[in-house]
């Protein structure tokens, strides 16, 4: 979250420009992978029409906030395209205007691109077997960085290429949270000398060149270093980042994270119709923005984020009745 605001209000070409929301997919894929998998390994079924109404509990009613604020203000002609974000189809519109317009939602691509993993992943879990999983995590995973890396001699447009043909990081969450279900790997990922090197693949665009920052040689790299820190992350770390990411500070700015995520944008665009001057990147739009996010974000978490989110517990994932009738259910 930090990192988004970042990049967002004060500098929009950082050198480790892929870090932000390579974290963000990888952390996601990982997740949801332990979510269902864990559902599926306690006993029973997946009930996959449960899984899609508590991701659209948590998703929707910030999305549904802020397109009703932009459709309101009509904010950069966002009215015209309305539909497209409604269907989360925000990258793939971008993609076919090869520009962020409406600039206000430019940040929905990457939580799109997870949408859309979404309608798969879910039937993945539920019909196949561990070992045929790995296999098409392998693979698609094989695929895309070849994608990526051959994208001029395969005449992929560069917009399509980052805002549709991004399920990579996603799927490096996903081959990690399997790897580590292996207690010898799990303890490998975990290291000292794992943890060191990953934050060293990160940093090494200050030590080489800062155009390295931003080419697909490190987009690639880095989601294997940071696939290393969410492992240990789950696992758990001690001392001083341990205590750090268990405080009350980050607990709470975690809980409104996907809230700051979705409005802060808009908040930027509300705030330079009165205050033009903020609309130029720079330290003194980033803490103004960023704190008027974060109060709007918290508001919209107590108030209806989550009283909506409670909902999910009528909507278990795991249910214990027979295949056949959940099967019916998702039918």
């Amino acid at each position: 979250m930090i990192g988004v605001l970042y990049v967002h209000f004060w500098d929009g070409a950082p050198v480790t420009e892929h870090v932000r929301v390579t974290l963000f997919l990888v952390v996601s894929g990982f997740l949801i992978t332990h979510i269902l998998t864990t559902a599926k390994e306690r006993g029973g079924n997946i009930v996959v029409r449960n899984f899609y109404i508590r991701r659209s509990l948590r998703l929707f009613p910030a999305l549904i906030i802020c397109f009703a604020i932009a459709w309101v203000f009509d904010a950069d002609g966002f009215r015209s395209s309305v539909v497209w974000h409604m269907l989360s189809a925000s990258n793939i519109y971008f993609a076919i205007q090869k520009q962020f317009t409406p600039w206000v939602v430019a940040q929905l691509w990457s939580l799109n691109v997870l949408e859309q993993f979404y309608l798969v992943w879910p039937l993945v879990i539920l019909y196949f077997t561990s070992k045929t999983i790995h296999v098409f995590v392998l693979v698609g995973l094989f695929a895309l960085f070849f994608v990526h890396a051959n994208a001029n001699e395969l005449g992929i447009n560069g917009w399509w290429l980052s805002l549709f043909l991004a399920f990579d990081p996603i799927l490096t969450g996903v081959l990690a949270y399997l790897l580590q279900r292996h207690k010898v790997v799990l303890e490998v990922m975990t290291s000292r000398i794992s943890i060191v090197s990953a934050i060293a693949v990160l940093m090494s665009p200050f030590v080489l060149w800062d155009a390295f920052g931003h080419s697909h040689s490190y987009r690639i790299c880095s989601q294997m270093a940071l696939a290393i820190i969410v492992v240990g992350a789950f696992k758990g770390y001690r001392g001083t980042v341990g205590w750090l990411l268990q405080s009350s500070p980050a607990r709470f700015i975690a809980m409104i994270s996907y809230g700051v995520y979705v409005y802060h944008l808009l908040a930027w665009y509300l705030v330079v119709q009165i205050y033009p001057a903020l609309f130029v990147k720079g330290p003194l739009t980033f803490f103004v923005l960023s704190a008027l996010t974060i109060v709007f974000a918290t508001v919209s978490w107590y108030l209806i984020e989550e009283p909506v989110s409670r909902l999910k517990k009528l909507f278990p994932v795991r249910s214990a009745r027979s295949p056949d009738h959940v099967i019916s259910q998702i039918a």
